[in-house]
């Protein structure tokens, strides 16, 4: 038999995730803006919160593109002048497509 204190635990998880869930186009939206911008100290935070946050709301693959950017741009700091790595732009890409599939996934 489960124990109440599990299933308020469980709902308490699932109105945070929800909640979380309903920030994502917002972030979404930030993270076009900084990369964009070429704002990209303000881009690789962005990553690492979403890197910690997806990963506790259960947004796995989520969590793992906003590790792969925010690593791509840990090597290459500062981000050269000239133009940004192909590896950057390519993490760059598949953050905003995962946050694009959790959006939907949150729906």
């Amino acid at each position: 038999m489960p124990d109440s204190r599990d299933a308020a635990f469980d709902a308490l998880l699932r109105a945070a995730r929800a909640e979380f869930s309903q920030g994502l186009p917002a972030k979404r939206a930030e993270l076009e803006e900084l990369l964009a911008q070429g704002a990209w100290a303000e881009v690789r935070r962005a990553a690492h919160k979403l890197r910690g946050s997806a990963g506790v709301y259960g947004f796995d693959a989520l969590a793992a593109a906003a590790a792969r950017l925010e690593d791509r741009l840990l090597e290459a700091s500062p981000p050269p002048a000239d133009g940004v790595h192909s590896a950057i732009e390519g993490a760059a890409r598949d953050l905003v497509d995962e946050l694009a599939r959790a959006c939907l996934e949150a729906q």
